[in-house]
């Protein structure tokens, strides 16, 4: 037996010179008993490997020559002639040996590396670079690894690796779906249904794949088949996952209740061009990865103002709904992440809702998965309330507001506001304040500090006294401008 000659791939520009995903591959061609050295020495890349156990490797069914650690002396030697650069890679000291690599060169270490970035962009949303890391991870995988090796020697690292590459196959799975290459995903899953018909998650992914492709008949009938396997099998009924995606099934296609409880966008919304356009932008390049925008800013500059009317703005990009979640009780108390995610899935149509906040965001990107909602998140707190409420999925869109300057989730688009200039501040309590004088303008400029909330409660105030002359208006701006000039405005911008 001869270990088939390959030419080497590459990884992040370090070429890839160890294939042990399947029957060893090198560059070179290696004998039955070296090719065992080997993939024991990359088993154990840059630790020390005793002789005795290269030996019990080398000879597993048969009692080792008397010569054997001669034999292995003459597979080293052979293995230092024939591998690429290999004279310092395979070092010896007194009854041992060891092989030194680099990052990149083995294709093991490199399944790792892709399954690990693509499960990070789809926790944030990037689906489109998920796909690429996870199928370039399914391509390294050609069969049972170290195939060379004795069960009982590679039995915990096979089992690893073989739960990893499920994991990689259901994540590349979800990750199609999200770009709606829904095909794809189907296909990828029947084979993994096929493969383990008693794991529920592939069989609850096709059924919600197959209902977002509109294969309505082929989901129920993914769900029958799921049923009576588990019934024959396991003598159970399907899981609460299971039998959700069976009831989102049932439903009948254009009767799924599209939710839209933005709140009224402003009338008077004022300036800020550069920063709708940029939302704007991001709203419609939605499609393979999910925007999550944080909007801080002063007290009363116009944070919520921006995000509700950037969302009736970009509604249209997000047919599947557009939320708006505000984050805080009516006394002004944070909202616990539990709580809020109930009310979401309530909202959503979801019957049985998880008590583990864990499970709850899982139930809810699972709800959000494959649509294009926009979520409007007012008032953020900390991290921690908003990161379970963040999709999983591309096509959605998230808005946050808050007061904190800082929050600690990954790739965010920060967006913090200043005051409005002088030019747009006048124009503001103009819209509001007809008649007003240039004086009165002015001094409104001057004691609002380009504030929307506060340029409103001034307008507002102008509206209720029409008695006043200009000069007792301005007066009354004047005094305790500290806190923005009078009573009313202080009330009024003490959000």
């Amino acid at each position: 037996m001869t270990v088939r000659t390959v030419l080497a791939g590459t990884t992040g520009g370090t070429e890839m010179l160890f294939r042990v995903l399947g029957p060893l591959e090198t560059g070179v061609r290696v004998a039955r008993k070296p090719a065992a050295l080997l993939a024991t020495l990359l088993l154990n890349a840059g630790e020390w490997v005793d002789c005795n156990r290269l030996t019990d490797v080398i000879w597993p069914d048969q009692v080792p020559p008397r010569s054997a650690l001669s034999n292995i002396k003459s597979y080293v030697w052979q293995l230092r002639r024939d591998l690429p650069d290999s004279g310092p890679r395979i070092e010896a000291r007194a009854g041992a040996y060891r092989l030194c690599v680099a990052p990149g060169e083995v294709d093991a270490e490199c399944f790792r590396r892709h399954t690990a970035a693509g499960r990070s962009a789809m926790a944030r949303g990037d689906a489109a670079e998920a796909v690429r890391h996870l199928e370039t991870a399914a391509r390294l995988w050609r069969g049972r690894p170290f195939a060379e090796l004795p069960d009982d020697v590679v039995a915990p690292v096979v089992a690893e690796l073989e739960e990893l590459r499920w994991e990689v196959r259901e994540t590349l799975a979800d990750a199609l779906t999200a770009v709606r290459r829904h095909r794809e995903a189907i296909a990828l899953l029947r084979e993994l249904t096929a493969a383990d018909p008693l794991r529920e998650g592939p069989w609850v992914r096709l059924v919600l794949t197959l209902v977002r492709a509109g294969r309505r008949s082929e989901a129920l009938a993914t769900y029958e088949d799921a049923r009576r396997v588990l019934a024959d099998e396991l003598g159970v009924d399907p899981g609460p996952a299971l039998a959700e995606a069976h009831r989102q099934a049932l439903v009948e296609p254009g009767t799924r209740r599209v939710r839209c409880d933005l709140p009224r966008a402003v009338p008077d919304f004022t300036g800020r061009s550069r920063e709708v356009a940029r939302l704007t932008e991001l709203g419609r390049s939605a499609t393979t990865t999910v925007p999550v925008v944080v909007i801080d800013g002063t007290p009363g500059v116009g944070k919520t103002a921006l995000a509700v009317h950037v969302a009736h703005r970009i509604a249209g990009e997000f047919p599947d709904g557009q939320l708006f979640v505000d984050l805080r009780s009516p006394d002004g108390e944070p909202l616990d992440a539990g709580l809020l995610l109930a009310r979401l899935l309530r909202a959503a149509g979801v019957r049985d809702i998880p008590d583990d906040v864990v499970e709850r965001a899982a139930a809810w990107r699972a709800e959000l998965a494959g649509r294009r909602v926009l979520l409007v998140l007012d008032d953020a707190a900390s991290s921690d309330q908003v990161r379970p409420l963040l999709p999983g999925s591309a096509g959605c869109m998230v808005l946050i507001t808050t007061r904190t300057p800082v929050l600690h989730l990954d790739a965010i688009t920060p967006l913090t506001l200043a005051p409005l200039a002088a030019a747009q501040t006048a124009a503001l309590f103009r819209s509001g304040a007809e008649a007003s004088t240039d004086d009165v303008v002015q001094e409104v400029v001057r004691r609002t500090g380009g504030v929307p909330t506060a340029v409103r409660a001034a307008a507002a105030l102008f509206r209720t006294r029409p008695q006043w002359t200009h000069r007792q208006f301005a007066a009354c701006l004047m005094r305790d401008h500290s806190h923005h000039g009078t009573p009313a405005l202080r009330e009024l911008t003490a959000v």
